[in-house]
């Protein structure tokens, strides 16, 4: 039987942890000063900040260490990486160092200077981050254990796909590895029963049986084709069935996935949707919800954006206020209800419903 989540931090506690990526291991660590690195050698200064947010917090690295890494571009360095980049892109593309006596500099044109900073400028960054990822992953030591957990059967979850074709493959690893909905999903605790309700190709049911929270994992989608992919991983005691969430039979669990589903629906089918996934949680049970916050316009315009572009097979987005998903699930008899909102404006926010029982 699953267990009440614990009480939800506060907002500042939240962007914090959002922030330092969810917890510190060695790999994410070096990654993070690798991206620092790279973006503070980039003659780009006072963009470095904002580069490394952009970065950084969609796929949960840690800012605050990338921005100090970046911070490796300061009046005293600077001078010094700008040297070796123009006289890199000098040896790439003329062969040699660049004479800089006063003659030469007089003489220098400002298309050569800006075509040696081109070549070299991205030489060195990738160099200079690459070297410092190396020695961080080093001396960075062993990590929390509950991090490294994570990323261990985040690997595990990913060679499951290895024999599926290549895109999905590629998909689900920078899914789990970039969604911060795996770090929400992992603190969940024991799970039991799962029903990951438009499944897709399965990743996240099958990554909560990696982490040994779920004792089943039973999938329902309406694409065949994600659905043979999300089969092609499954393990022993895993299911995975073709179904229209409106008319399928649910059948009982302890956790309910609704992921990513209803906002592609019009709103009376989303309560409908909404009210058969309830009367699957079983007494004790959670429903988890993820859909699209009417609040944050930027999520709803970046997927009316991938419609029109083909990238997804739906006619339309209706986004919901949070506020009042909460509203609807408790309506349902569900208590309590916690909403876990993202602060990277164009996350969808996660609500976690209990069934008291």
């Amino acid at each position: 039987m699953s267990q009440p989540p614990p009480p939800a931090p506060g907002p500042i506690r939240r962007l914090w942890a959002r922030l330092r990526g969810h917890g510190k291991s060695p790999r994410r660590t070096s990654l993070s000063v690798f991206v620092g690195l790279f973006i503070g050698a980039l003659p780009v200064y006072g963009l470095h900040l904002p580069l490394c947010l952009a970065v950084c917090v969609p796929f949960r690295l840690d800012a605050v260490t990338a921005y100090l890494a970046a911070n490796i571009s300061n009046p005293f360095v600077a001078p010094f990486l700008l040297l070796a980049q123009l006289q890199t892109g000098a040896l790439v593309l003329d062969g040699r160092l660049a004479s800089l006596d006063r003659a030469q500099l007089e003489t220098l044109e400002l298309s050569g200077v800006l075509g040696y900073l081109v070549i070299g400028v991205p030489i060195v960054a990738l160099a200079l981050a690459s070297v410092g990822a190396v020695v961080t992953r080093l001396v960075a030591g062993e990590g929390k254990a509950e991090v490294l957990a994570l990323e261990a059967a985040t690997e595990r979850v990913a060679r499951r796909y290895r024999e599926a074709p290549r895109r999905d493959a590629t998909y689900v690893r920078f899914k789990l590895a970039s969604d911060p909905l795996t770090q929400t999903l992992a603190e969940l605790g024991e799970v039991g029963d799962v029903l990951d309700a438009a499944c897709g190709r399965g990743q996240f049911g099958l990554l909560l049986r990696e982490l040994g929270a779920a004792n089943s994992v039973h999938g329902v989608d309406w694409d065949e084709r994600r659905l043979a992919v999300a089969r092609s991983a499954a393990g022993p005691g895993d299911s995975f069935t073709v179904g229209d969430l409106l008319e399928v039979d649910l059948p009982d669990a302890d956790t309910v996935l609704l992921l990513d589903v209803l906002h592609y629906l019009p709103a009376s089918e989303q309560d409908r949707v909404l009210a058969r996934a309830a009367r699957a949680v079983r007494p004790g049970g959670r429903l988890v919800v993820r859909m699209l916050d009417a609040a944050r316009p930027v999520a709803a315009a970046w997927e009316r954006a991938n419609i029109r572009l083909g990238f997804h097979r739906v006619k339309t987005v209706a986004p919901r206020a949070a506020r009042d998903l909460a509203r609807a699930l408790r309506d349902l008899g569900f208590d309590p209800v916690t909403v876990e909102q993202s602060p990277a404006r164009w996350a969808a926010p996660v609500v976690v419903a209990v069934r008291p029982g």
